[in-house]
């Protein structure tokens, strides 16, 4: 038995042509019962395994494998692109060109995707990597190639900055990342001090989500409090310079 859904909605909330419709299911099997067509406005739309939002992609698990993956495929033929015209390029122009059209297309809200698995992610820095060999074929023998930033220690310093223009900084278009402060100890330790400066860590049930932005962020927020001083400075510039030589660390 066929089943449909018809839909009339007004014309300037939704349009049929820039509609997507994905089933969000935790069933590993297809489901025993038909799903019915979905129509908006007489025009039926069609079941989509992932979804696009803004150019991030997203599965009907709720993960962004999918999207990781078609990121590296471009970034690598933009990479192919690049080293088609190396020897027109040195070294720092090399460089240039590799930060500006295929670290920008491995950068692009990096703080939504970055839970995906690290097999996925290394994807990217594989990418990183090859570029990094073609910057040191073309440096001069006697200078030093520049060296580039790991993947995942940008992201990280970009999620923690984050942190900080939320909670310190109080930037009102990211109160929905807001976290509640946590509460006082009621004894002393070594970390009591720095108490009030830490977050409240979301409780995750996943793997994947345990390695989403908040679970993620707001651990090594705490951690960033319990080390240093950095969470007191006053300017977000200086806050990102000290924590890319905090993270640093080994």
């Amino acid at each position: 038995m066929a089943l449909r859904l018809d839909i009339q909605a007004p014309s300037n909330y939704f349009a049929p042509e820039k509609t997507q419709v994905m089933l969000v299911s935790r069933r590993h099997s297809p489901l025993d019962t038909p799903i019915p067509t979905i129509l908006l406005d007489g025009r039926a739309l069609p079941l989509q395994a992932s979804i696009s939002i803004l150019g991030v992609e997203m599965n009907s698990a709720l993960t962004f494998t999918g999207h990781v993956k078609t990121i590296a495929r471009k970034a690598a033929w933009k990479l192919n692109c690049v080293r088609r015209i190396a020897h027109l390029l040195d070294s720092q122009g090399i460089y240039t060109l590799y930060a500006a059209q295929v670290r920008s297309l491995m950068e692009y809200a990096p703080l939504t995707w970055s839970s995906c698995p690290p097999s996925y992610l290394g994807l990217l820095d594989k990418i990183q990597q090859r570029a990094q060999r073609l910057i040191c074929l073309k440096a001069p023998p006697d200078q030093s190639s520049p060296l580039m930033q790991p993947l995942q220690q940008r992201r990280d310093v970009a999620g923690l900055c984050v942190i900080y223009k939320t909670h310190k900084q109080s930037a009102p278009h990211l109160t929905a990342l807001r976290q509640p402060w946590s509460q006082p100890h009621g004894h002393a330790t070594r970390v009591a001090a720095t108490g009030d400066d830490q977050l409240v860590v979301p409780f995750a049930r996943t793997e994947t989500f345990l390695r989403s932005f908040l679970p993620r962020y707001t651990r090594m927020w705490n951690h960033l409090v319990q080390q240093t001083q950095l969470h007191r400075t006053t300017s977000l510039h200086t806050f990102k310079s000290a924590v890319n030589a905090w993270i640093k660390q080994p």
